[in-house]
């Protein structure tokens, strides 16, 4: 009878320590069962795209499949907030009232979620319905993961058909350089932060790992390789996509694509705690999918306001803008020349200066009519103009670092008041020469005047010797970029910018020789 009596009592203390995931879930899982992640690699802030594929026909199918499976987990994977041509308006508030309605489970942040600085992700992390998750973005004043006040973790455990699932996520080792992040984001190195993570969720009794990754797709592969613990890693920074998930060193690795165009399906059948197997099937977007009316309604009010704002007409070009991608980050273009004459003229500098990564729009505008909806989607940051002064050994050295990626990263630099030569195959340290300033020699030992963006004063896309210049206009007193352009516009009524020589591509690769072969993620 003593021992009957201890053998229950036992027994109800197992039991206990179960918590929520008591015998009866536990013995559920000594049969299969099927749990699907459907993931993204990034939204960009958008709601809709070129193509007619809006984001309530993404959320008609994932609605779809978790219909299919209630099992199912719907994950972003970063930069879901901005950049768009919503976004410089909303600030990503549109986002989550889209998502919050396609009934997002957990996102965590990338480097654009930044793009209008901490205080403005903060207000969008506390409208949000969903939970947002970070293993290595923190907050240096309090030393706890970035929005802790807000309910932001670095894990969370969610139950899905009686499996514990433990899900975190990265942002890139580049997002204070890569966003207006302000002095306080503290970014630690991805694969650190994870190790660390991952043994506290196996701690915490979490049965299978999820990482929702925006790093580049070399980073998630890496970590997959060095980093044990995690059974699958979701999510990309650059628009890759893998037509299977890679498993490496036991991790699966799943990518699927840019922004609205491919959903990832992956599915898992865990038995005893353990994937035991699974199967991935990429949906490719398109705008015959059935739209889900929640999220329409969603679009349809963003619209509406984004109409009545944008469709102002505020001049004229005579001549077509060229805000192709390939363009702005590989060669002098006359849309570049134009924001860079303005911003010059606006602070009465020596040089103007713009990085061809901050100018979007991926098409040529006009000749004809520009509205205010043109320039926003030219300039979709929110980057105020400021005015710093440098040496001339700085300026080289800005310059430098602008043509050092110019075939892949958004540094490139768009100029005015200045003019030099490249060649993309000479060693670092001397790819620029003959810099002319108001046509005399750029002088090591001079001060020149600078006019930019915040973006670029701040260090992002490694301008960091532009952050050791003397400020002289702060951007906190500037205008927006883009309100700036749109000003200029209405004064000159009509514009009609050209090249005129002041980039120069040598060492026998033209200038056109290097558009762009992937996504860099700024």
């Amino acid at each position: 009878m003593q021992l009957r009596r201890l053998l229950l009592i036992y027994g109800l203390v197992a039991l206990a320590t179960l918590g929520p995931f008591g015998s009866a879930r536990l013995a559920a899982q000594e049969q299969p069962v099927r749990i699907t992640i459907v993931h993204d690699t990034h939204l960009h802030g958008s709601l809709a795209s070129q193509e007619g594929v809006t984001l309530a026909h993404y959320a008609g199918l994932a609605k779809r499949l978790r219909a299919e499976n209630p099992n199912t987990l719907v994950l972003g994977n970063g930069d879901d907030l901005a950049p768009s041509l919503m976004s410089s308006l909303f600030k990503g508030q549109h986002m989550v009232d889209a998502l919050d309605a396609l009934g997002l489970d957990a996102d965590t942040f990338g480097n654009h979620e930044f793009d209008y600085g901490p205080d403005n992700l903060l207000e969008r992390i506390s409208a949000s319905s969903f939970p947002w998750v970070s293993a290595n973005v923190f907050d240096r004043r309090t030393g706890d993961v970035f929005g802790a006040q807000l309910g932001v973790k670095r894990f969370m455990l969610k139950e899905v058909g009686g499996v514990r699932i433990g899900l975190t996520g990265v942002a890139p080792a580049s997002t204070p350089t890569a966003s207006n992040s302000g002095p306080n984001l503290d970014v630690r190195d991805p694969a650190a932060s994870l190790a660390e993570v991952v043994p506290q969720m196996r701690a915490a009794r979490a049965q299978i790992t999820i990482v929702m990754s925006h790093l580049g797709w070399p980073d998630s592969e890496g970590i997959a390789a060095s980093v044990p613990g995690i059974d699958v890693i979701v999510g990309d920074h650059f628009s890759t996509a893998l037509d299977q998930p890679k498993v490496i060193n036991g991790t699966l690795v799943s990518r699927r694509g840019d922004e609205l165009k491919i959903l990832g399906q992956l599915d898992l059948m865990v038995q005893g705690g353990k994937i035991v197997s699974w199967t991935y099937t990429g949906h490719t977007l398109t705008k015959d999918l059935p739209a889900d009316e929640a999220v329409s309604s969603v679009i349809a009010r963003y619209q509406q306001l984004l109409d009545a704002q944008l469709g102002e007409v505020i001049g004229t070009t005579e001549v077509a803008l060229d805000a192709r991608r390939s363009a702005s980050r590989s060669m002098e273009t006359n849309l570049g020349n134009f924001v860079a004459d303005s911003l010059r003229a606006w602070a009465d500098a020596d040089i103007g200066l713009q990085n061809g990564g901050g100018i979007r729009g991926e098409k040529l505008y006009g000749p004809g009519q520009l509205t205010r909806a043109d320039i926003v989607s030219i300039l979709p940051f929110a980057n105020y103009a400021g005015k710093v002064r440098v040496s001339g050994a700085q300026l080289g050295a800005a310059l430098e670092n602008g043509v050092s990626q110019f075939d892949t990263g958004g540094r490139f630099p768009q100029v005015s008041g200045l003019s030099f030569a490249f060649n993309p195959t000479a060693p670092p340290g001397s790819r620029v020469q003959d810099v002319t300033v108001g046509n005399q020699p750029l002088d090591p030992a001079a001060s020149y005047t600078v006019a930019t963006n915040d973006f670029v004063l701040g260090g992002g896309d490694g301008y960091e010797m532009l952050k050791a210049g003397e400020v002289l206009i702060d951007p906190q007193n500037g205008p927006l970029v883009a309100n700036l352009l749109m000003d200029t516009i209405q004064q000159q009524g009509s514009i009609a910018p050209q090249t005129e020589g002041r980039i120069r591509a040598m060492g026998g690769r033209g200038a056109g020789c290097c558009a762009l072969g992937r996504d860099d993620g700024r």
